[in-house]
């Protein structure tokens, strides 16, 4: 019997599977805490302060839906910076509390508000941001996101952004929400795709409504209610190579005019070096985007990947080490999260299709309670096998109090032979305080051979989870530089060889919620030692690195 014909198997019986994955669940949720590597809550000792939002919640959507955090090297020292974005009081209210802030890295462990020197001082109602190199000068750009419009700040290189949003050409006065930096043509500059939610009123309480809904015993008034609104089309903003964007979403098939977009990646799910698009939606269908050149063909249904839930997070990678790229999907309450196990390889190439194996791993019932956000691929103790990071907080309030939401627990799932356990309580105790999670960022901050964590979350103060142990492991951390074109290198995909296993990634393409990790690749392996790199850049040349060294950071140039 073949795998996915056992997957098809598997599918037909829920009830089995329910029960084994409660088992095991149960086990590795109550194992003792055990000696390993740690995730560590060092936020406030890293010199990383910050309080999300200001004054009273007033019950207007945009008020619980952010915010998220952007881990990126702006200044080319070799060590990423953080970009925190806030809400900086009540929606369409006076402003009560900081803006955005850029806090860059020092290189000993901590970081230093820097944001008003370099010009980013941007109080508004923010949501996400991303990092990306647009102009090809080889200095990191932000773009950033919010209920009340997008701005897009050039590096210029000496510390200082400076506001390009109108002249560039990609204002745009509606909710926007993530935001992704890729090559969809292959040209060798960066085009920016930017989900868009809903059509949200500046003074919801001006508004006729039809009434509450009652959602899991509470109700829960129309302007919380995403299907109130109508939703707001995407925008994919290809670059001129002159400081400038056009808009050709429609035109390129990728506008999604009824989805109420949260989240998407890019990634090349079917290896054919150009990248293709999964736009996570509200209350709307997903959508998956085939790249043919350019143009996109909706092939949702094909590749059993349409699903009509509430969709936050994404988290793209190689989980099975099959060779191709799977992806994680976070969930509202009841609903569960999915895990797509890309089937490319085990159809010879001759259909691109998902299965959802959350079931079968063990991340599928574990998270009916919770409602996800932010999520990543990491091997947090570099053992070989790629671990799944997931904060969560809920969209609910409090009975008795609300003007607070529901705060949960998050997750942390370690990879082992047979699926994963939920291991926050031994390996990242922070995780198991409830609070209302909604961005999460990856990054090797303090430089050390382990990922470590940055969440923000709603009304909370920002976390910083660094990882120490896992270091003394094998790993290996690539930061390509291209050459031909951009020189952040999003798309390329690396191989890593070694006793007889081969680990890959892309850059650019693991997702998260209203976030950006850092680019830089980061390969756990255990006690294996790497024999050969493979690179396939942007654009389809090769390179090859024989016999790399182990437990460093190597820089690659394309050759």
């Amino acid at each position: 019997m073949t795998r996915r014909e056992w997957l098809r198997l598997a599918a037909l019986a829920p009830a089995l599977g329910a029960a084994a994955c409660h088992r095991k669940t149960l086990a590795g949720g109550q194992a003792a805490p055990a000696a390993g590597p740690q995730l560590r809550e060092v936020a406030a000792s890293a010199g990383l302060r910050f309080q999300h939002s200001a004054g009273p919640r007033t019950h207007a959507l945009p008020e619980d839906m952010g915010s998220g955090l952007a881990w990126g090297d702006y200044d080319n020292d070799g060590y990423p910076d953080l970009y925190v974005v806030n809400q900086t009081g009540a929606w369409q209210g006076r402003v009560q509390g900081p803006g955005n802030r850029l806090f860059q890295n020092q290189r000993n462990g901590s970081f230093r508000d820097v944001t008003e020197e370099a010009g980013l001082e941007l109080r508004h109602f923010g949501m996400g941001a991303a990092w990306g190199d647009y102009n090809n000068d080889g200095l990191l750009d932000l773009f950033v996101t919010g209920a009340d419009g997008c701005r897009l700040y050039r590096n210029l290189g000496n510390g200082r952004f400076r506001d390009v949003t109108r002249e560039s050409g990609v204002a745009h006065p509606g909710w926007s929400t993530s935001a992704l930096w890729f090559d969809f043509d292959n040209d060798g500059w960066l085009d920016l795709y930017v989900c868009h939610y809903v059509r949200y009123p500046k003074n919801p309480a001006s508004q006729s409504w039809a009434g509450a809904s009652r959602q899991y015993g509470l109700e829960v008034p129309p302007q919380l209610n995403p299907q109130s609104f109508p939703a707001e089309p995407n925008r994919l903003l290809r670059n001129n190579r002159d400081g400038t964007f056009s808009e050709v979403a429609r035109a390129a098939g990728v506008a999604d005019p009824d989805g109420r977009s949260l989240v998407v990646t890019a990634a090349d799910f079917n290896l054919d070096g150009r990248l293709d698009l999964y736009v996570g939606n509200d209350l709307s269908m997903n959508r998956f985007y085939l790249n043919r050149g350019g143009r996109f063909l909706d092939r949702s249904a094909q590749t059993w990947t349409a699903e009509n839930k509430g969709t936050m997070g994404l988290a793209v990678a190689d989980y099975d080490g099959d060779g191709d790229l799977d992806f994680y999907v976070s969930h509202w309450l009841g609903e569960g999260d999915s895990l797509y196990q890309n089937l490319w390889n085990e159809t010879q190439r001759k259909q691109l299709a998902f299965t959802d194996a959350a079931a079968e791993v063990n991340l599928a019932y574990i998270s009916l309670p919770m409602v996800g956000w932010g999520c990543g691929w990491l091997d947090y103790d570099n053992d070989g096998r790629l671990d799944l990071i997931v904060v969560n907080g809920s969209t609910l309030e409090e009975s008795e109090h609300p003007e607070r939401l529901r705060r949960q627990k998050s997750f942390l799932f370690h990879q082992g032979a047979s699926g994963f356990d939920e291991t926050a309580a031994s390996a990242a105790p922070a995780l198991t305080v409830p609070r209302v999670a909604r961005g999460l960022a990856l990054a090797d901050y303090d430089r050390d051979g382990d990922l470590d964590a940055a969440v923000n979350c709603n009304r909370g103060a920002l976390l910083l989870l660094r990882s120490d142990g896992a270091e003394r492991r094998n790993w290996l951390q690539l930061e390509l530089r291209g050459r031909r074109g951009h020189a952040s290198a999003i798309g390329a995909r690396a191989r890593v060889y070694g006793g007889g296993k081969v680990w890959m990634q892309q850059a650019g393409c693991q997702g998260s919620y209203l976030s950006q990790h850092d680019l830089p690749l980061h390969f756990g392996l255990g006690d294996t030692l790497p024999e050969k790199i493979e690179i396939a850049w942007p654009g389809g040349r090769r390179q090859t690195i024989h016999h790399p060294p182990v437990r460093q950071r190597l820089r690659i140039e394309e050759d």
